[in-house]
């Protein structure tokens, strides 16, 4: 990586609470928001298949990471679990990898809405009124939506074209109860927000500051994991339990069910943490979808053989979502783990379909690696061309 992570630390997987390491990379235009206002934009990579040495540390998903904060968005990466020694196994049927995604994915999403990176140079942290208080959230209504990319490399792609919509991403963020792995990652995204919102502050009460500041390194934070005390910690699997209660889909059905039983069992069933009705809701960002070297079958079934649809998705069809939103997929002609004619055929169907935008671009001569001579530039060029139609 040519640059260190502005944020690295822990949050725990929705699945079953295993430490997925994350990191956050700001941009450069973060530093003089001041100056020229920044729109929030921010991106997601999931990286390739674990075993075979996918990481983070990618060299393909460093190159997304580069030109994305070239071009000034927030960049969010994830290790899957069970990479490089991390906690976890990576599994054989995607499910476990697919809350990791969500798990980061809501995570980011709630850390970008909470940034304030134009703050008035009056503007106080106090416990009553901080950056991501109700009182400066009222104040900031008029913010415009972020936009998000959700993207993968290879396996991540898979695992990405499985993510339910928007609204069910977010649904487990909105009345976490304590100690769950959602409200853990929501305490999280507060807390590394609410540290940048201070530098932000104080780089708006002083000018000069912020011109010294601009020539120095900035150096990578590694914050600690959980926020809650073990004994206050709430297992995943236990919450899905009395939150799931079967294995119906019908969403209406289910919240009926818990409302009539939290009325039957109010002294005893989990609550929502106290603070829930003090934090601001988040406005939906904007979402776009970036596949690098997507997987076609048998290598995707294969590699996550699990995944089957969700309740969002009665058709069967797995690109449901992807072609409800702008699109990029960036594939090579000679990718070793996916046919060629099967992802010509592929990107032609998903781009009858989406009405709102996909896009295509089919690198002569790359493989899935992108190691061959001039490939890399052409993907690079492809990220750029791409990322000017949907920054806006």
């Amino acid at each position: 990586m040519p640059t260190e992570p502005r944020w690295s630390c822990t949050i725990p997987s929705l699945h079953d609470d295993t430490p997925l390491d994350v990191r956050i990379y700001h941009p450069s235009a973060l530093e003089s928001a001041k100056e020229k206002p920044w729109k929030k934009r921010g991106i997601v990579m999931a990286h390739p298949y674990a075993p075979m040495g996918g990481s983070y540390d990618d060299r393909v998903v460093g190159i997304v990471v580069e030109e994305f904060l070239a071009a000034g968005w927030v960049v969010g990466t994830f290790n899957f679990r069970g990479t490089h020694g991390a906690k976890g196994h990576t599994s054989w049927s995607g499910k476990p990898e697919l809350s990791d995604y969500h798990s980061f994915a809501g995570f980011f999403m709630h850390y970008l809405s909470y940034l304030r990176p134009n703050p008035p140079s009056d503007a106080a942290f106090t416990p009553e009124q901080s950056p991501v208080s109700p009182i400066t959230a009222r104040k900031n209504t008029d913010d415009e939506a972020a936009i998000v990319v959700l993207g993968g490399y290879s396996y991540g792609s898979i695992i990405l074209r499985h993510l339910p919509p928007l609204p069910s991403v977010l649904q487990p963020f909105a009345a976490p109860i304590t100690g769950s792995a959602a409200h853990e990652i929501l305490l999280c995204a507060e807390k590394i927000s609410a540290q940048a919102n201070l530098e932000f502050i104080n780089i708006a009460r002083d000018h000069e500051r912020l011109s010294r500041r601009g020539h120095e390194h900035k150096l990578s934070v590694k914050m600690g994991g959980e926020e809650t005390s073990l004994e206050n910690r709430r297992s995943s699997r236990e919450i899905r339990r009395s939150v799931d209660g079967g294995k119906s889909l019908d969403i209406a059905s289910r919240l009926r069910s818990l409302s009539h039983s939290h009325q039957r069992r109010k002294d005893t069933a989990p609550q929502p943490p106290a603070e829930a009705g003090r934090r601001p809701a988040i406005q939906i960002p904007e979402v776009r979808y970036l596949l690098v070297s997507p997987l076609t079958p048998p290598t995707s079934t294969l590699a996550a053989p699990g995944l089957a649809r969700g309740f969002w998705n009665r058709s069967g069809d797995e690109d449901v979502t992807l072609k409800r939103h702008e699109t990029l997929a960036v594939f090579g002609d000679q990718d070793m783990f996916a046919s060629a004619r099967k992802m010509k055929e592929w990107a032609a169907r998903l781009n009858k379909d989406n009405n709102v935008g996909f896009h295509s671009v089919e690198v002569e001569g790359a493989g899935h690696f992108w190691h061959e001579p001039g490939v890399e530039q052409q993907l690079r060029e492809a990220l750029q061309l791409w990322e000017k139609r949907v920054k806006d």
